[in-house]
């Protein structure tokens, strides 16, 4: 019988999380590090190509778009090799792209149309390398060490991708462009590095294992490739997801975060840069953002104490709410307030994430868990456009304020309708 763990209940959590997890952690820092700097250097590249809104606006579109096209092929591809194997050489597809691509700024022989097809495909490899991550942690740690290990992968995420990395992006593309697409392509060679010293062949413990595949379910078969068997494996992820209600409810709350995310990230530059209603200069625009930054890291070491003491059903179900009321802070004309929000909401989403990614890894079955986590982040990650559009057309017709109004109110009504509690067990076969 699974069960979650529960407040109060003796861990294996507070042992060392070993030298596997840290190498894997140290590959996952120079990957996003690289990505971090990418996002923001490639925008800037495309500037210093062409004057274009479209065209830069196109450029953005080719770093982002591979979450949609992506996420669900690098689920099937995640079940049916090793995961450090798809992260390896997804990474290595990065290295040899961004190599490319230095390469070819540096003599001033990029094209624009180069850049995006290239950032592109850039993204893909990054979509299979995060997917692979997911799917590796488990394999390296305990499971009752999971809360603690994705805790401090993922407060070290949300501290590059929101402060380090496009502080730095911003940089080494004042650098020049070569020099910019150098550092990433040296963070890709780092991540290469670390991953081929990560140990390969580890499978979960048969005791800490997440639960066995559904009667009928067998897995992927190893090795034999074609298009129908593709299809053929991600609709057995797909209808396994589609069976497990608790799932649903969860990427329900998780993409009304997201959405409320992107509707305010969109236009907060709007609301607080002068003659924005905070009136804040560019450069403590930057200061404000790093409270979200502060908050995430923060919240590293008292993730794993917050599931011990109250356990995963109870953060998984009130996160989302106390989200939206971080939104709905970012309303109120005021810079302490704002702050007081960005602050909360880094600390808060930190303890959700944990919380639902844990869970996740722990309740699937681990020959579907690549597709079955594809298909929940793709709806997850896939609102992130949609936010933006939604944020546009509310700023236009009532106004900048209700854009944040709106975003607080999504994930209260979501909790509401669907609410994110863990009801599922997995029944005992004989």
């Amino acid at each position: 019988m699974l069960t979650l763990l529960r407040p109060g209940a003796a861990h294996t959590d507070r042992k060392p999380l070993g030298r596997p997890f840290r190498i894997y952690q140290s590959a996952v820092v120079s990957s996003d590090l690289a990505d971090g700097i990418y996002r923001i250097a490639t925008p800037l590249l495309a500037l210093g190509i062409t004057r274009s809104a479209f065209a830069v606006a196109m450029v953005g579109l080719a770093v982002r778009l591979p979450w949609l096209v992506a996420t669900l092929p690098a689920g099937v591809v995640a079940d049916r090799y090793e995961p450090r194997t798809v992260m390896r050489w997804a990474s290595g597809l990065r290295l040899v792209l961004m190599t490319l691509m230095c390469f070819l700024a540096v003599f001033d022989r990029l094209p624009l149309w180069l850049l995006a097809v290239t950032a592109f495909a850039i993204g893909c490899a990054g979509t299979f390398v995060d997917v692979a991550a997911q799917s590796a942690l488990p394999r390296l740690v305990d499971k009752d060490q999971l809360p603690r290990a994705n805790s401090s992968v993922q407060s070290t995420q949300m501290f590059l991708a929101q402060l380090l990395g496009p502080a730095l992006g911003g940089f080494v593309v004042a650098l020049g462009s070569g020099q910019g697409l150098a550092t990433v392509a040296a963070l890709y060679a780092v991540t290469v590095w670390a991953l081929g010293r990560l140990p390969g062949g580890a499978v979960p413990d048969p005791v800490t294992a997440p639960a066995q595949p559904p009667a009928g379910a067998a897995g992927p078969v190893k090795g034999k490739v074609s298009f129908k068997a593709l299809v053929s494996e991600l609709g057995e992820g797909l209808r396994y997801f589609r069976g497990r209600p608790d799932l649903g409810r969860l990427a329900v709350a998780a993409a009304a975060n997201n959405l409320s995310y992107s509707m305010c990230l969109t236009l907060l530059p709007l609301w607080a840069v002068a003659p924005g209603r905070l009136g804040l200069s560019e450069t403590t625009y930057g200061l404000l953002l790093s409270c979200l930054a502060v908050g995430s890291v923060l919240a590293g070491p008292l993730t794993g104490r917050l599931v011990r003491r109250f356990g995963q059903q109870p953060l998984m179900r009130y996160g989302g709410p106390v989200l939206g009321l971080c939104f709905l802070a970012l309303a109120v004309p005021s810079v302490p307030v704002v702050a007081a929000g960005l602050f909360c909401y880094g600390l808060v989403v930190i303890v959700w994430n944990v919380s639902i990614v844990s869970y996740r890894q722990t309740t699937i079955p681990a020959p579907l868990f690549g597709r079955v986590n594809a298909a929940y982040r793709w709806i997850t990650w896939g609102v992130f456009p949609l936010g933006s559009l939604i944020a546009g057309a509310l700023a236009a017709t009532v106004g900048l304020a209700w854009v944040f109004l709106a975003a607080g109110a999504v994930p209260l009504l979501a909790a509401v309708a669907f609410p994110a509690n863990a009801t599922y067990v997995e029944k005992e076969t004989s």
